[in-house]
């Protein structure tokens, strides 16, 4: 019996684990109380990497379905064959931009498959590249570009005097971007930054687990954020409780924002937002007071309404209260996976992330989102881009560790999406409702049975810190890693694949380190070092100080780019409920499932049920007439989806709460008591979609609630 120091990939939270192997058998994984950045910290998700490295359902050899519909086995060297041989056809006749690549949330869990995957397709020339990011985040992307950067970076959780979390759980979700509680054992990390006087806001409809522990939970109606960000400027400005001298020196168009606030007086915003006007005053004074801090996002508000302003009147309220490192500053983590670069004290003014790459070809004013190397199309148009036929329709898609008839926005043309493809591949260790509808699935490795690195968090520790694993056993399946499905076409197609400026050959096949040494090259830790030395590392001698700026630039900060006009114009001719949908319906996440992953646990299935229950307000369901656990229909302006209700205190009144990715395929007859229900199916991927983004309303969406019949 031997024990393996490793990391777990469930999510990339990555905790540190220690695998315990007995003749070529994982036993059991436990937290590795060794390392000094987690302390001995999992999750009850990752706490199920054995039961589902060994549970029946898994696939353990590729298959392929039949023209019957069934599926056969087949070895991974066929599948690989005929699939390439398809795309050479679907290439030669339609075009590289035929070929389309979709992310599901796993698959930024495996540390050489993005890096690659995008590789193959600049190789391929086709720009058909999607990811889960577009459909629950993009405005992080598309509003850091069209403001611009300070190059020495903000302030981390750990010398924070004050933290504003909008529509995010840490706690349960295991996910914050810099700034919030990491997800470094994040239960502890905020109890240790409260003991040292933290002060912790939180915007949320519910009184979720981080709220429950807030000097201020603010609990605003869904869909108002922003309302209550500009009132919350309103009076920072209104009360001088701005960094003048920052903003004098590095920002550009305060008086217009300024002057767009007047008009979210404190009445107007209490009315809207049903937030108290003290409690609004307070959260400004609070946040305003510092001195060090930061405001960020979760889904809750990007998958809203206004996600654009939204996320652009956080980063306001971040400028305008100057919370960045200043020249002198020490950085808490420079990251360890990237080259060295210097940190400046001052405004880095970058390419915009829309505008400059492919179109959309049914919705030709959304394209690709670029930021430096990286682009992607929006992933709400990913359906119509299958669907529409023409020069550049989408014939093949592959899809890696993502359930995108559970996940895409508008959940009955996702279906038709998927029957229309020549050819689809799923990557997918169980028969999820999309890898159903494939002709190809692909089984992967699973965590313990490949290498990996920290690269997805890197940038994200509070400290510098990395970990490298090897595979903790050499599995006998017939499996694959999810970038040597891309690899294996280039090799039969002859594509030259580049990650950065490291070409990475065909033949002989590369290995995993082979790729990790391309993609982190430069880095400031020796990736073969790492290798060698299993266990998490914290590198403490790393000593980065921010360096003063060049004196003379003229770049800033941009409060009031173009486009914001119109943001708030929008946002202001917003009407609240209506008779016919007077309730509002809000996604949260799930602690013991991650989206549509997980459910087939029985240890989760435990915990979490069979259903994702609609969580009201009781005094909501005794105005209804509706009783506890009854069944009910919800219907939006879109669709209409069957739901168990479950009464809940810590919902806002006039809220519906749901965990998203349940249910079955439209096309499929189960009960909802067994099976949960699909929210994508009151959403319209045409309706208010966001300009530049393309981001669609998958959450704050109004609805009517009634009896089942």
């Amino acid at each position: 019996m031997t024990e393996h120091q490793t990391f777990c990939r469930y999510c990339h939270a990555y905790c540190p684990m220690v695998a315990t192997v007995s003749e070529g058998k994982v036993q059991s994984v436990k937290p590795d109380t060794t390392n000094a950045m987690y302390g001995g910290y999992t999750c009850i998700k990752g706490r199920q990497l054995v039961e589902q490295m060994y549970q029946p359902q898994r696939l353990t050899s590729c298959q392929k379905k039949t023209e019957s519909g069934e599926f056969v086995t087949v070895t991974s060297q066929q599948a690989f064959d005929e699939i390439a041989e398809k795309v050479r056809e679907i290439v030669s006749e339609h075009g590289p931009r035929a070929v389309a690549t979709y992310n599901g949330t796993v698959a930024f869990q495996n540390s050489a498959q993005l890096a690659y995957s995008r590789a193959f397709h600049n190789a391929l020339e086709s720009p058909s590249y999607y990811t889960s990011v577009t459909i629950d985040q993009p405005a992080k992307v598309f509003v850091g570009s069209r403001i611009g950067f300070w190059t020495a970076g903000s302030h981390s959780f750990h010398d924070s005097d004050v933290v504003m979390i909008i529509g995010n759980n840490p706690l349960v979700s295991h996910y914050a971007p810099p700034g919030g509680v990491p997800s470094v054992s994040p239960a502890d990390q905020l109890r240790r930054a409260k003991k040292r006087g933290l002060k912790l806001i939180v915007i949320d409809p519910r009184q979720s687990e981080l709220a429950k522990r807030a000097d201020l939970h603010v609990q605003v109606k869904p869909g108002e954020d922003a309302t209550l960000l500009a009132g919350m400027l309103k009076i920072i400005f209104a009360e001088g409780l701005y960094d003048a001298e920052f903003c004098e020196a590095h920002v550009g168009g305060l008086a217009e924002l300024k002057a767009e606030v007047e008009a979210f007086d404190l009445e107007m915003v209490s009315d809207r937002t049903g937030v108290p006007k003290d409690t609004i005053i307070e959260a400004a004074r609070l946040f305003s007071a510092g001195p060090r801090g930061s405001a960020i996002t979760g889904t809750g508000p990007e998958m809203g309404a206004h996600p654009n302003l939204t996320q652009h009147l956080v980063a306001s309220l971040n400028i305008v209260c100057g919370r960045f490192y200043r020249a002198g500053d020490q950085i808490p983590n420079p990251g360890m996976l990237a080259p060295p670069a210097p940190k400046v004290a001052q405004v880095a003014e970058v390419p915009l992330a829309w505008g400059r790459g492919v179109r959309c070809r049914v919705n030709p004013e959304l394209g690709e989102l670029r930021l430096g190397s990286s682009k992607e199309m929006p992933t709400a148009q990913l359906a119509d881009e299958i669907l529409a036929p023409g020069e550049g329709q989408v014939k093949v898609l592959f899809v890696i560790a993502g359930n995108p008839l559970m996940a895409w926005p508008d959940q009955e043309k996702a279906l038709a999406a998927m029957k229309s493809l020549d050819l689809l591949v799923c990557i997918d260790p169980y028969f999820s409702e999309t890898a159903e509808m494939a002709h190809f699935v692909l089984p992967p490795k699973l965590t313990l049975e490949r290498e990996d690195v920290t690269l997805l968090s890197d940038a994200w520790y509070e400290k510098p810190y990395s970990q490298y694993t090897k595979a903790v056993i050499e599995t006998e399946h017939d499996v694959i890693e999810e970038w040597e499905l891309y690899w294996a076409i280039a090799d039969r197609l002859n594509l030259e694949v580049t990650i950065g400026r490291t070409p990475i050959p065909n033949q002989p096949k590369p290995s995993k380190f082979d790729l990790l040494k391309a993609i982190t090259a430069g880095s400031r830790v020796d990736l073969q070092w790492l290798r060698e030395h299993p266990g998490g590392h914290i590198f403490d001698d790393v000593d980065v100080v921010v360096e003063p700026g060049l004196e003379g630039t003229q770049a800033r900060l941009k409060l009031y780019p173009e486009g914001v006009d119109q943001e708030f114009a929008a946002l202001k001719d917003t009407v609240g409920g209506t008779a016919d949908y007077p309730h509002v319906l809000i996604g949260f996440r799930s602690k013991y499932v991650l989206n549509s992953f997980g459910h087939n646990l029985p240890a989760l299935k435990k915990k979490s049920g069979n259903t994702n229950p609609a969580h009201l307000h009781p005094d909501d369901l005794a105005a209804l007439e509706i009783e506890d656990d009854e069944e009910v229909s919800i219907q939006s302006a879109y669709g209409q989806i069957q739901a168990i209700v479950k009464a809940d205190t810590k919902i806002k009144p006039g809220v519906v709460a749901m965990h998203h990715c349940w249910g079955l395929s439209p096309d499929k007859q189960g009960s909802v008591r067994e099976n949960g229900a699909n929210t994508n199916l009151l959403v319209s991927s045409e309706a208010e979609t966001q300009r530049y983004t393309g981001m669609t309303r998958s959450s704050t969406i109004p609805v009517r609630i009634s009896k089942s019949a």
